[in-house]
Protein backbone atom coordinates (compact mmCIF):
# COMPACT_ATOMS: atom_id res chain seq x y z
CA UNK A 1 0.00 0.00 0.00
CA UNK A 2 2.83 2.39 0.92
CA UNK A 3 4.62 1.55 -2.35
CA UNK A 4 1.46 2.25 -4.35
CA UNK A 5 1.02 5.55 -2.52
CA UNK A 6 4.62 6.67 -3.17
CA UNK A 7 4.36 5.62 -6.85
CA UNK A 8 1.13 7.54 -7.49
CA UNK A 9 1.18 9.09 -10.98
CA UNK A 10 0.38 12.78 -11.44
CA UNK A 11 -0.44 14.93 -14.42
CA UNK A 12 2.70 16.79 -15.61
CA UNK A 13 0.94 20.12 -15.00
CA UNK A 14 0.47 19.25 -11.31
CA UNK A 15 4.16 18.39 -10.96
CA UNK A 16 5.16 21.57 -12.80
CA UNK A 17 2.95 23.65 -10.50
CA UNK A 18 4.54 22.16 -7.39
CA UNK A 19 8.11 22.62 -8.66
CA UNK A 20 7.59 26.25 -9.67
CA UNK A 21 5.76 27.24 -6.48
CA UNK A 22 8.21 25.48 -4.15
CA UNK A 23 11.11 27.61 -5.39
CA UNK A 24 9.93 30.33 -3.00
CA UNK A 25 8.55 27.84 -0.50
CA UNK A 26 11.89 26.11 0.00
CA UNK A 27 13.58 29.47 0.47
CA UNK A 28 11.28 30.09 3.42
CA UNK A 29 11.32 26.56 4.86
CA UNK A 30 15.07 25.91 4.43
CA UNK A 31 16.61 29.40 4.77
CA UNK A 32 14.30 32.01 6.35
CA UNK A 33 12.65 29.76 8.94
CA UNK A 34 15.97 28.15 10.00
CA UNK A 35 17.49 31.65 10.49
CA UNK A 36 14.56 32.59 12.72
CA UNK A 37 15.02 29.32 14.58
CA UNK A 38 18.72 30.06 15.12
CA UNK A 39 17.77 33.35 16.76
CA UNK A 40 15.29 31.56 19.08
CA UNK A 41 17.54 28.68 20.21
CA UNK A 42 21.02 30.31 19.99
CA UNK A 43 21.35 30.85 23.74
CA UNK A 44 20.24 27.35 24.71
CA UNK A 45 21.80 24.92 22.25
CA UNK A 46 25.30 23.97 21.15
CA UNK A 47 26.37 26.44 18.48
CA UNK A 48 28.15 23.67 16.62
CA UNK A 49 24.99 21.52 16.50
CA UNK A 50 22.68 24.27 15.33
CA UNK A 51 25.14 25.53 12.72
CA UNK A 52 25.44 21.99 11.34
CA UNK A 53 21.62 21.84 11.40
CA UNK A 54 21.40 25.13 9.51
CA UNK A 55 24.01 23.98 6.96
CA UNK A 56 22.01 20.83 6.22
CA UNK A 57 18.95 23.01 5.61
CA UNK A 58 20.94 25.12 3.13
CA UNK A 59 22.13 21.94 1.42
CA UNK A 60 18.50 20.70 1.17
CA UNK A 61 17.52 24.04 -0.37
CA UNK A 62 20.24 23.73 -3.04
CA UNK A 63 19.35 20.09 -3.79
CA UNK A 64 15.63 20.85 -4.09
CA UNK A 65 16.39 23.73 -6.45
CA UNK A 66 18.66 21.59 -8.67
CA UNK A 67 16.23 18.65 -8.76
CA UNK A 68 13.35 21.02 -9.52
CA UNK A 69 15.21 22.44 -12.52
CA UNK A 70 15.96 18.93 -13.81
CA UNK A 71 12.29 17.98 -13.51
CA UNK A 72 11.22 21.04 -15.50
CA UNK A 73 13.64 20.18 -18.32
CA UNK A 74 12.44 16.58 -18.81
CA UNK A 75 8.87 16.81 -17.51
CA UNK A 76 7.17 16.30 -20.87
CA UNK A 77 9.75 14.01 -22.48
CA UNK A 78 11.06 11.43 -19.97
CA UNK A 79 8.19 10.34 -17.75
CA UNK A 80 10.00 7.52 -15.89
CA UNK A 81 13.01 9.70 -14.99
CA UNK A 82 10.66 12.44 -13.74
CA UNK A 83 9.33 10.08 -11.07
CA UNK A 84 12.85 9.16 -9.99
CA UNK A 85 13.51 12.87 -9.31
CA UNK A 86 10.06 13.27 -7.76
CA UNK A 87 10.87 10.56 -5.20
CA UNK A 88 14.01 12.53 -4.36
CA UNK A 89 11.74 15.56 -3.70
CA UNK A 90 9.64 13.35 -1.39
CA UNK A 91 12.79 12.33 0.49
CA UNK A 92 13.99 15.94 0.84
CA UNK A 93 10.52 17.01 2.07
CA UNK A 94 10.61 14.22 4.64
CA UNK A 95 14.18 15.09 5.66
CA UNK A 96 13.40 18.82 5.97
CA UNK A 97 10.48 18.05 8.26
CA UNK A 98 12.64 15.58 10.19
CA UNK A 99 15.31 18.24 10.76
CA UNK A 100 12.83 20.54 12.53
CA UNK A 101 11.45 17.58 14.48
CA UNK A 102 14.89 16.57 15.67
CA UNK A 103 15.63 20.16 16.68
CA UNK A 104 12.51 20.49 18.86
CA UNK A 105 13.25 17.09 20.38
CA UNK A 106 16.78 18.27 21.14
CA UNK A 107 15.34 21.38 22.78
CA UNK A 108 13.02 19.25 24.92
CA UNK A 109 15.81 16.89 25.95
CA UNK A 110 18.10 19.74 27.07
CA UNK A 111 15.18 21.36 28.94
CA UNK A 112 15.07 24.51 26.82
CA UNK A 113 12.71 27.18 28.25
CA UNK A 114 9.03 26.57 27.57
CA UNK A 115 8.64 29.85 25.67
CA UNK A 116 11.38 28.90 23.20
CA UNK A 117 9.86 25.44 22.72
CA UNK A 118 6.47 27.06 22.17
CA UNK A 119 7.92 29.51 19.59
CA UNK A 120 9.71 26.66 17.83
CA UNK A 121 6.45 24.69 17.75
CA UNK A 122 4.64 27.69 16.24
CA UNK A 123 7.33 27.96 13.52
CA UNK A 124 6.92 24.26 12.67
CA UNK A 125 3.12 24.61 12.60
CA UNK A 126 3.31 27.69 10.36
CA UNK A 127 5.65 25.94 7.90
CA UNK A 128 3.38 22.89 7.82
CA UNK A 129 0.19 24.89 7.31
CA UNK A 130 1.79 26.95 4.56
CA UNK A 131 2.96 23.85 2.68
CA UNK A 132 -0.58 23.31 1.36
CA UNK A 133 0.06 26.15 -1.08
CA UNK A 134 3.50 24.93 -2.19
CA UNK A 135 3.21 21.13 -2.10
CA UNK A 136 -0.57 20.70 -2.37
CA UNK A 137 -0.68 19.96 -6.10
CA UNK A 138 1.34 16.73 -5.50
CA UNK A 139 -0.39 15.17 -2.53
CA UNK A 140 2.34 12.62 -1.67
CA UNK A 141 4.95 15.37 -1.16
CA UNK A 142 2.49 17.35 0.98
CA UNK A 143 1.45 14.30 3.02
CA UNK A 144 5.03 13.23 3.75
CA UNK A 145 6.02 16.75 4.86
CA UNK A 146 2.93 17.40 7.02
CA UNK A 147 2.78 14.02 8.75
CA UNK A 148 6.52 13.97 9.53
CA UNK A 149 6.43 17.50 10.97
CA UNK A 150 3.36 16.88 13.10
CA UNK A 151 4.41 13.44 14.39
CA UNK A 152 7.78 14.80 15.54
CA UNK A 153 6.16 17.94 17.00
CA UNK A 154 3.31 16.15 18.81
CA UNK A 155 5.55 13.46 20.34
CA UNK A 156 8.05 16.10 21.52
CA UNK A 157 5.28 18.20 23.15
CA UNK A 158 3.75 15.19 24.88
CA UNK A 159 7.19 14.04 26.07
CA UNK A 160 7.98 17.51 27.42
CA UNK A 161 4.87 17.30 29.58
CA UNK A 162 3.08 20.10 31.32
CA UNK A 163 -0.62 20.79 31.04
CA UNK A 164 -0.29 23.50 28.40
CA UNK A 165 2.05 21.43 26.17
CA UNK A 166 -0.11 18.31 26.44
CA UNK A 167 -3.14 20.39 25.45
CA UNK A 168 -1.13 21.92 22.61
CA UNK A 169 -0.07 18.41 21.45
CA UNK A 170 -3.66 17.16 21.43
CA UNK A 171 -4.70 20.24 19.46
CA UNK A 172 -1.93 19.55 16.96
CA UNK A 173 -3.24 15.97 16.56
CA UNK A 174 -6.66 17.30 15.58
CA UNK A 175 -5.07 19.85 13.27
CA UNK A 176 -3.04 17.08 11.62
CA UNK A 177 -6.25 15.36 10.50
CA UNK A 178 -7.72 18.68 9.37
CA UNK A 179 -4.62 19.68 7.41
CA UNK A 180 -4.26 16.28 5.69
CA UNK A 181 -7.95 16.35 4.71
CA UNK A 182 -7.72 19.96 3.53
CA UNK A 183 -4.56 19.17 1.57
CA UNK A 184 -6.24 16.27 -0.20
CA UNK A 185 -9.27 18.39 -1.08
CA UNK A 186 -6.93 21.14 -2.29
CA UNK A 187 -5.12 18.61 -4.50
CA UNK A 188 -8.44 17.33 -5.94
CA UNK A 189 -9.55 20.91 -6.59
CA UNK A 190 -6.35 21.72 -8.52
CA UNK A 191 -6.55 18.41 -10.44
CA UNK A 192 -10.19 18.99 -11.41
CA UNK A 193 -9.49 22.57 -12.44
CA UNK A 194 -6.65 21.33 -14.65
CA UNK A 195 -8.91 18.65 -16.15
CA UNK A 196 -11.60 21.24 -16.84
CA UNK A 197 -9.04 23.53 -18.47
CA UNK A 198 -7.77 20.75 -20.72
CA UNK A 199 -11.32 19.70 -21.61
CA UNK A 200 -12.16 23.27 -22.61
CA UNK A 201 -8.98 23.45 -24.70
CA UNK A 202 -9.81 20.19 -26.50
CA UNK A 203 -13.35 21.40 -27.23
CA UNK A 204 -12.04 24.80 -28.28
CA UNK A 205 -9.35 23.44 -30.61
CA UNK A 206 -11.47 20.69 -32.21
CA UNK A 207 -14.83 22.43 -32.54
CA UNK A 208 -16.29 22.43 -36.05
CA UNK A 209 -17.50 25.97 -35.40
CA UNK A 210 -15.01 28.82 -35.59
CA UNK A 211 -14.14 30.04 -32.08
CA UNK A 212 -12.31 33.25 -31.08
CA UNK A 213 -11.49 35.16 -27.92
CA UNK A 214 -11.14 38.94 -28.05
CA UNK A 215 -9.81 41.52 -25.60
CA UNK A 216 -10.30 45.27 -25.90
CA UNK A 217 -11.57 44.95 -29.45
CA UNK A 218 -8.73 42.71 -30.73
CA UNK A 219 -8.70 38.96 -31.27
CA UNK A 220 -6.16 37.21 -29.03
CA UNK A 221 -6.92 33.58 -29.83
CA UNK A 222 -8.71 31.43 -32.43
CA UNK A 223 -9.13 27.75 -33.26
CA UNK A 224 -8.32 25.79 -36.43
CA UNK A 225 -11.87 26.07 -37.79
CA UNK A 226 -11.47 29.87 -38.00
CA UNK A 227 -8.32 29.50 -40.09
CA UNK A 228 -10.09 27.09 -42.44
CA UNK A 229 -13.06 29.45 -42.65
CA UNK A 230 -10.91 32.43 -43.72
CA UNK A 231 -8.44 30.35 -45.79
CA UNK A 232 -5.45 31.19 -43.57
CA UNK A 233 -2.39 29.10 -42.71
CA UNK A 234 -1.59 30.12 -39.14
CA UNK A 235 -3.11 31.68 -36.04
CA UNK A 236 -0.36 34.31 -36.08
CA UNK A 237 -1.41 35.46 -39.55
CA UNK A 238 -5.01 35.85 -38.40
CA UNK A 239 -4.23 37.69 -35.16
CA UNK A 240 -1.74 40.09 -36.75
CA UNK A 241 -4.16 41.16 -39.50
CA UNK A 242 -6.47 44.10 -38.83
CA UNK A 243 -10.00 42.95 -37.96
CA UNK A 244 -11.49 45.15 -40.69
CA UNK A 245 -9.70 43.07 -43.34
CA UNK A 246 -12.09 40.18 -42.69
CA UNK A 247 -15.28 42.13 -43.49
CA UNK A 248 -16.47 44.25 -46.41
CA UNK A 249 -16.61 47.99 -45.74
CA UNK A 250 -20.41 47.91 -45.43
CA UNK A 251 -22.79 45.23 -44.25
CA UNK A 252 -25.81 44.44 -46.50
CA UNK A 253 -28.05 46.69 -44.34
CA UNK A 254 -25.86 49.68 -45.29
CA UNK A 255 -24.17 50.03 -41.88
CA UNK A 256 -20.39 50.33 -41.76
CA UNK A 257 -18.91 47.00 -40.63
CA UNK A 258 -16.62 48.32 -37.87
CA UNK A 259 -19.42 50.46 -36.38
CA UNK A 260 -21.87 47.55 -36.30
CA UNK A 261 -19.29 45.16 -34.83
CA UNK A 262 -18.44 47.66 -32.09
CA UNK A 263 -22.16 47.98 -31.33
CA UNK A 264 -22.58 44.20 -31.14
CA UNK A 265 -19.54 43.89 -28.84
CA UNK A 266 -20.93 46.58 -26.54
CA UNK A 267 -24.30 44.80 -26.42
CA UNK A 268 -22.59 41.53 -25.46
CA UNK A 269 -20.67 43.27 -22.66
CA UNK A 270 -23.83 44.95 -21.32
CA UNK A 271 -26.29 42.07 -21.71
CA UNK A 272 -23.95 39.08 -21.38
CA UNK A 273 -24.40 37.74 -24.93
CA UNK A 274 -25.68 38.66 -28.39
CA UNK A 275 -26.24 36.72 -31.63
CA UNK A 276 -26.40 38.11 -35.16
CA UNK A 277 -25.64 37.36 -38.80
CA UNK A 278 -22.51 38.82 -40.39
CA UNK A 279 -21.10 39.09 -43.90
CA UNK A 280 -17.37 38.22 -43.80
CA UNK A 281 -14.56 38.23 -46.34
CA UNK A 282 -11.94 35.50 -46.79
CA UNK A 283 -8.26 36.15 -47.37
CA UNK A 284 -8.82 35.76 -51.14
CA UNK A 285 -11.66 38.32 -51.11
CA UNK A 286 -14.56 35.85 -51.36
CA UNK A 287 -17.52 36.90 -49.21
CA UNK A 288 -19.48 34.48 -47.01
CA UNK A 289 -22.15 34.63 -44.33
CA UNK A 290 -21.71 33.66 -40.69
CA UNK A 291 -24.00 33.22 -37.71
CA UNK A 292 -22.10 34.90 -34.82
CA UNK A 293 -22.65 34.55 -31.06
CA UNK A 294 -20.66 36.78 -28.69
CA UNK A 295 -20.60 35.95 -24.97
CA UNK A 296 -18.94 37.86 -22.14
CA UNK A 297 -16.63 35.66 -20.04
CA UNK A 298 -14.10 36.16 -17.26
CA UNK A 299 -10.71 34.46 -17.50
CA UNK A 300 -7.87 35.01 -15.02
CA UNK A 301 -9.71 38.05 -13.67
CA UNK A 302 -10.03 39.68 -17.11
CA UNK A 303 -13.25 40.47 -18.96
CA UNK A 304 -13.13 38.90 -22.44
CA UNK A 305 -15.52 38.20 -25.31
CA UNK A 306 -15.91 34.59 -26.42
CA UNK A 307 -17.18 34.32 -30.01
CA UNK A 308 -18.64 31.45 -32.03
CA UNK A 309 -18.70 31.65 -35.85
CA UNK A 310 -20.76 29.27 -38.01
CA UNK A 311 -20.70 29.43 -41.80
CA UNK A 312 -24.31 29.83 -43.04
CA UNK A 313 -23.54 30.72 -46.65
CA UNK A 314 -25.51 27.74 -47.95
CA UNK A 315 -28.49 28.69 -45.81
CA UNK A 316 -28.36 32.29 -47.01
CA UNK A 317 -28.10 31.16 -50.61
CA UNK A 318 -31.14 28.98 -50.10
CA UNK A 319 -33.02 31.90 -48.56
CA UNK A 320 -32.02 34.11 -51.49
CA UNK A 321 -33.05 31.42 -53.94
CA UNK A 322 -36.40 31.04 -52.20
CA UNK A 323 -36.96 34.78 -52.40
CA UNK A 324 -36.04 34.95 -56.11
CA UNK A 325 -38.27 32.01 -56.99
CA UNK A 326 -41.20 32.83 -54.73
CA UNK A 327 -43.48 33.81 -57.60
CA UNK A 328 -42.48 30.74 -59.57
CA UNK A 329 -43.23 28.54 -56.55
CA UNK A 330 -46.64 30.15 -56.12
CA UNK A 331 -47.41 29.43 -59.76
CA UNK A 332 -46.47 25.80 -59.27
CA UNK A 333 -48.77 25.43 -56.27
CA UNK A 334 -51.74 25.05 -58.60
CA UNK A 335 -50.47 21.74 -59.94
CA UNK A 336 -48.10 20.87 -57.09
CA UNK A 337 -49.75 17.55 -56.30
CA UNK A 338 -49.34 16.24 -59.85
CA UNK A 339 -45.72 17.45 -59.97
CA UNK A 340 -44.94 15.78 -56.65
CA UNK A 341 -46.58 12.55 -57.74
CA UNK A 342 -44.61 12.60 -60.99
CA UNK A 343 -41.36 13.20 -59.13
CA UNK A 344 -42.16 10.46 -56.62
CA UNK A 345 -42.83 7.99 -59.42
CA UNK A 346 -39.66 9.12 -61.17
CA UNK A 347 -37.63 8.60 -57.99
CA UNK A 348 -39.23 5.22 -57.36
CA UNK A 349 -38.42 4.18 -60.94
CA UNK A 350 -34.86 5.42 -60.50
CA UNK A 351 -34.55 3.49 -57.24
CA UNK A 352 -35.92 0.34 -58.84
CA UNK A 353 -33.49 0.73 -61.72
CA UNK A 354 -30.60 1.27 -59.33
CA UNK A 355 -31.68 -1.70 -57.22
CA UNK A 356 -31.80 -3.80 -60.39
CA UNK A 357 -28.34 -2.55 -61.40
CA UNK A 358 -27.03 -3.28 -57.94
CA UNK A 359 -28.42 -6.82 -57.97
CA UNK A 360 -27.01 -7.39 -61.47
CA UNK A 361 -23.63 -6.19 -60.25
CA UNK A 362 -23.85 -8.66 -57.38
CA UNK A 363 -24.78 -11.52 -59.72
CA UNK A 364 -21.26 -11.48 -61.16
CA UNK A 365 -19.84 -11.85 -57.66
CA UNK A 366 -22.42 -14.55 -56.85
CA UNK A 367 -21.43 -16.54 -59.92
CA UNK A 368 -17.82 -16.56 -58.76
CA UNK A 369 -19.01 -17.65 -55.31
CA UNK A 370 -21.05 -20.48 -56.87
CA UNK A 371 -17.97 -21.58 -58.79
CA UNK A 372 -15.91 -21.43 -55.61
CA UNK A 373 -18.43 -23.45 -53.58
CA UNK A 374 -18.97 -25.99 -56.40
CA UNK A 375 -15.27 -26.54 -57.12
CA UNK A 376 -14.63 -28.88 -54.16
CA UNK A 377 -17.77 -31.09 -54.47
CA UNK A 378 -17.38 -31.31 -58.28
CA UNK A 379 -13.79 -32.41 -57.81
CA UNK A 380 -14.95 -34.99 -55.26
CA UNK A 381 -17.65 -36.29 -57.64
CA UNK A 382 -15.08 -36.55 -60.44
CA UNK A 383 -12.69 -38.44 -58.14
CA UNK A 384 -15.45 -40.80 -56.96
CA UNK A 385 -16.49 -41.47 -60.57
CA UNK A 386 -12.90 -42.18 -61.58
CA UNK A 387 -12.50 -44.56 -58.62
CA UNK A 388 -15.73 -46.32 -59.55
CA UNK A 389 -14.55 -46.73 -63.17
CA UNK A 390 -11.09 -47.95 -62.10
CA UNK A 391 -12.43 -50.58 -59.73
CA UNK A 392 -14.89 -51.71 -62.41
CA UNK A 393 -12.12 -52.19 -64.99
CA UNK A 394 -9.99 -54.11 -62.46
CA UNK A 395 -13.00 -56.26 -61.52
CA UNK A 396 -12.59 -55.14 -57.91
CA UNK A 397 -15.91 -53.34 -57.62
CA UNK A 398 -17.75 -55.03 -54.80
CA UNK A 399 -21.22 -54.18 -53.63
CA UNK A 400 -20.14 -52.34 -50.49
CA UNK A 401 -17.64 -50.11 -52.31
CA UNK A 402 -20.15 -49.29 -55.03
CA UNK A 403 -22.71 -48.36 -52.36
CA UNK A 404 -20.30 -46.09 -50.47
CA UNK A 405 -19.16 -44.31 -53.63
CA UNK A 406 -22.71 -43.80 -54.88
CA UNK A 407 -23.69 -42.48 -51.43
CA UNK A 408 -20.82 -39.94 -51.53
CA UNK A 409 -21.84 -38.82 -55.01
CA UNK A 410 -25.43 -38.42 -53.81
CA UNK A 411 -24.31 -36.28 -50.83
CA UNK A 412 -22.23 -34.04 -53.10
CA UNK A 413 -25.16 -33.66 -55.49
CA UNK A 414 -27.46 -32.68 -52.60
CA UNK A 415 -24.92 -30.07 -51.47
CA UNK A 416 -24.83 -28.62 -55.00
CA UNK A 417 -28.63 -28.54 -55.08
CA UNK A 418 -28.78 -26.79 -51.69
CA UNK A 419 -26.30 -24.20 -52.95
CA UNK A 420 -28.51 -23.48 -55.96
CA UNK A 421 -31.51 -23.09 -53.62
CA UNK A 422 -29.59 -20.57 -51.50
CA UNK A 423 -28.72 -18.41 -54.51
CA UNK A 424 -32.20 -18.75 -56.00
CA UNK A 425 -33.81 -17.63 -52.72
CA UNK A 426 -31.42 -14.69 -52.51
CA UNK A 427 -32.37 -13.35 -55.95
CA UNK A 428 -36.09 -14.00 -55.54
CA UNK A 429 -37.93 -10.65 -55.34
CA UNK A 430 -39.63 -9.88 -52.01
CA UNK A 431 -43.32 -9.20 -52.48
CA UNK A 432 -44.34 -8.63 -48.87
CA UNK A 433 -42.63 -7.97 -45.57
CA UNK A 434 -42.08 -11.12 -43.53
CA UNK A 435 -41.07 -11.85 -39.96
CA UNK A 436 -37.31 -12.36 -39.70
CA UNK A 437 -34.37 -11.72 -37.36
CA UNK A 438 -30.69 -10.88 -37.64
CA UNK A 439 -29.52 -14.38 -36.71
CA UNK A 440 -31.42 -15.91 -39.65
CA UNK A 441 -30.27 -13.18 -42.05
CA UNK A 442 -26.60 -13.50 -41.06
CA UNK A 443 -26.59 -17.30 -41.20
CA UNK A 444 -28.31 -17.22 -44.60
CA UNK A 445 -25.75 -14.76 -45.99
CA UNK A 446 -22.81 -16.71 -44.54
CA UNK A 447 -24.04 -19.88 -46.24
CA UNK A 448 -23.41 -18.02 -49.51
CA UNK A 449 -20.20 -16.06 -48.95
CA UNK A 450 -18.44 -17.70 -46.00
CA UNK A 451 -16.35 -20.03 -48.17
CA UNK A 452 -15.23 -17.11 -50.33
CA UNK A 453 -14.13 -15.16 -47.22
CA UNK A 454 -12.32 -18.15 -45.74
CA UNK A 455 -10.52 -18.72 -49.04
CA UNK A 456 -9.00 -15.26 -48.56
CA UNK A 457 -8.13 -16.10 -44.93
CA UNK A 458 -10.66 -13.62 -43.55
CA UNK A 459 -11.98 -14.64 -40.13
CA UNK A 460 -15.72 -14.31 -39.42
CA UNK A 461 -16.52 -13.32 -35.83
CA UNK A 462 -20.10 -13.57 -34.61
CA UNK A 463 -21.70 -11.95 -31.54
CA UNK A 464 -25.37 -12.47 -32.39
CA UNK A 465 -27.37 -11.55 -29.28
CA UNK A 466 -30.64 -10.40 -30.90
CA UNK A 467 -33.10 -13.20 -31.70
CA UNK A 468 -36.32 -11.16 -31.71
CA UNK A 469 -38.25 -11.03 -34.98
CA UNK A 470 -39.23 -7.94 -36.93
CA UNK A 471 -41.10 -7.32 -40.20
CA UNK A 472 -38.90 -6.60 -43.23
CA UNK A 473 -38.03 -7.58 -46.80
CA UNK A 474 -35.70 -10.47 -46.03
CA UNK A 475 -33.89 -10.78 -49.34
CA UNK A 476 -33.33 -7.03 -49.58
CA UNK A 477 -31.73 -7.01 -46.10
CA UNK A 478 -29.57 -9.97 -47.16
CA UNK A 479 -28.42 -7.87 -50.10
CA UNK A 480 -27.50 -5.05 -47.68
CA UNK A 481 -25.48 -7.40 -45.48
CA UNK A 482 -23.65 -8.86 -48.49
CA UNK A 483 -22.93 -5.37 -49.87
CA UNK A 484 -21.33 -4.29 -46.60
CA UNK A 485 -19.37 -7.52 -46.10
CA UNK A 486 -18.07 -7.44 -49.68
CA UNK A 487 -16.90 -3.86 -49.14
CA UNK A 488 -15.05 -5.02 -46.02
CA UNK A 489 -13.50 -7.92 -47.94
CA UNK A 490 -12.30 -5.61 -50.72
CA UNK A 491 -10.68 -3.21 -48.21
CA UNK A 492 -9.01 -6.01 -46.23
CA UNK A 493 -7.55 -7.55 -49.40
CA UNK A 494 -6.56 -4.24 -51.00
CA UNK A 495 -4.71 -3.04 -47.88
CA UNK A 496 -3.21 -6.50 -47.18
CA UNK A 497 -4.31 -6.41 -43.53
CA UNK A 498 -2.64 -8.94 -41.25
CA UNK A 499 -5.09 -11.26 -39.44
CA UNK A 500 -8.12 -9.75 -41.21
CA UNK A 501 -11.57 -10.25 -39.72
CA UNK A 502 -15.19 -9.18 -40.11
CA UNK A 503 -17.28 -8.91 -36.91
CA UNK A 504 -21.07 -9.37 -37.04
CA UNK A 505 -22.70 -8.17 -33.82
CA UNK A 506 -26.44 -7.94 -33.11
CA UNK A 507 -28.22 -6.61 -30.05
CA UNK A 508 -31.35 -4.76 -28.98
CA UNK A 509 -31.24 -1.09 -27.93
CA UNK A 510 -34.06 0.84 -26.29
CA UNK A 511 -35.92 1.47 -29.55
CA UNK A 512 -34.32 -0.65 -32.28
CA UNK A 513 -32.88 -3.99 -33.31
CA UNK A 514 -29.25 -3.32 -34.21
CA UNK A 515 -26.78 -5.16 -36.44
CA UNK A 516 -23.19 -3.90 -36.55
CA UNK A 517 -20.79 -5.10 -39.28
CA UNK A 518 -17.22 -3.99 -38.60
CA UNK A 519 -13.72 -4.90 -39.79
CA UNK A 520 -10.08 -4.14 -39.02
CA UNK A 521 -9.36 -2.56 -42.40
CA UNK A 522 -8.30 0.84 -41.01
CA UNK A 523 -11.53 2.77 -41.71
CA UNK A 524 -11.99 5.60 -44.22
CA UNK A 525 -11.16 9.29 -44.37
CA UNK A 526 -13.59 11.28 -42.21
CA UNK A 527 -14.23 13.64 -45.14
CA UNK A 528 -15.79 10.79 -47.16
CA UNK A 529 -18.62 10.07 -44.70
CA UNK A 530 -20.79 12.71 -46.35
CA UNK A 531 -20.33 11.06 -49.78
CA UNK A 532 -20.30 7.30 -49.26
CA UNK A 533 -24.09 7.05 -49.48
CA UNK A 534 -24.31 9.15 -52.65
CA UNK A 535 -25.40 7.28 -55.83
CA UNK A 536 -22.58 6.28 -58.17
CA UNK A 537 -19.93 7.44 -55.68
CA UNK A 538 -17.32 4.71 -55.22
CA UNK A 539 -13.83 4.43 -53.79
CA UNK A 540 -13.23 1.45 -56.11
CA UNK A 541 -13.28 3.14 -59.53
CA UNK A 542 -10.18 1.30 -60.64
CA UNK A 543 -11.84 -1.98 -59.64
CA UNK A 544 -15.08 -1.36 -61.53
CA UNK A 545 -17.00 -0.21 -58.45
CA UNK A 546 -20.56 0.80 -59.38
CA UNK A 547 -21.11 3.22 -56.51
CA UNK A 548 -24.57 1.71 -55.95
CA UNK A 549 -23.88 -0.69 -53.08
CA UNK A 550 -24.12 1.62 -50.06
CA UNK A 551 -26.60 3.96 -51.78
CA UNK A 552 -29.06 1.12 -52.41
CA UNK A 553 -28.34 -0.33 -48.97
CA UNK A 554 -29.42 2.96 -47.41
CA UNK A 555 -32.56 3.09 -49.62
CA UNK A 556 -33.48 -0.48 -48.61
CA UNK A 557 -32.94 0.02 -44.87
CA UNK A 558 -34.34 3.53 -44.47
CA UNK A 559 -37.08 3.81 -47.12
CA UNK A 560 -38.16 0.19 -47.64
CA UNK A 561 -37.81 -1.00 -44.02
CA UNK A 562 -38.19 2.31 -42.11
CA UNK A 563 -34.86 1.87 -40.33
CA UNK A 564 -31.50 3.65 -40.28
CA UNK A 565 -28.11 2.84 -41.83
CA UNK A 566 -24.97 4.68 -40.69
CA UNK A 567 -21.19 4.29 -40.74
CA UNK A 568 -18.45 5.38 -38.36
CA UNK A 569 -14.76 4.76 -37.82
CA UNK A 570 -13.73 2.41 -35.00
CA UNK A 571 -10.19 2.03 -33.55
CA UNK A 572 -9.39 -0.80 -36.01
CA UNK A 573 -11.61 -0.06 -38.98
CA UNK A 574 -15.07 0.85 -40.25
CA UNK A 575 -18.36 -0.06 -38.57
CA UNK A 576 -21.68 -0.04 -40.46
CA UNK A 577 -24.74 -0.02 -38.20
CA UNK A 578 -28.21 -1.17 -39.33
CA UNK A 579 -31.10 -0.24 -37.03
CA UNK A 580 -34.66 -1.56 -37.52
CA UNK A 581 -37.14 0.15 -35.16
CA UNK A 582 -39.02 -1.93 -32.61
CA UNK A 583 -42.67 -1.98 -33.66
Amino acid sequence: MVSNFINTKYHPKLIETMVRVTKNGTLISNIVAPLLTLYVVWEYMSHFVILIWFGINVLFYILRYIIGEKILKILYTQNDLVYVYLKQIYFLSFSSALLFGLLIWYGVLISMPSLSIFILAIVIFALTAGSIATLGSVFVAYFVYVVTNFVMLITALLYNGGEEFILFGITMSVLLVILVTAGYKHHILIRNALSLDETFKIIYDNSSDGLMISKNGRFISCNRAILDMFHLDSEKEFLETNVSAYSPKYQPNGERSFIRMARMAKTAQEEGSVSFEWLHKKSDGEEFWCDVVLTKIYLDGEELLYGSWRDITDRKEIQLSETLHKQEIEAWNANLESLVQAEVEKNMLKDRQMLHQSRLAQMGEMISMIAHQWRQPLSAISAASALLNLKSQLNKLDKETAGNISKDISNYAQYLSATIDDFRDFFQRDKNKEATNYTYLVKSVLSIIENSLHSHHIEIKEELLSFNSFMAYKNELKQVIINIMKNSQDVLLERKIENPYILLKSYQSEDAYVLEISDNGGGINEELFEKIFDPYYSTKRQKDGTGLGLYMSKIIVEEHCGGKLSCCNMPDGLCCKMEIPIA
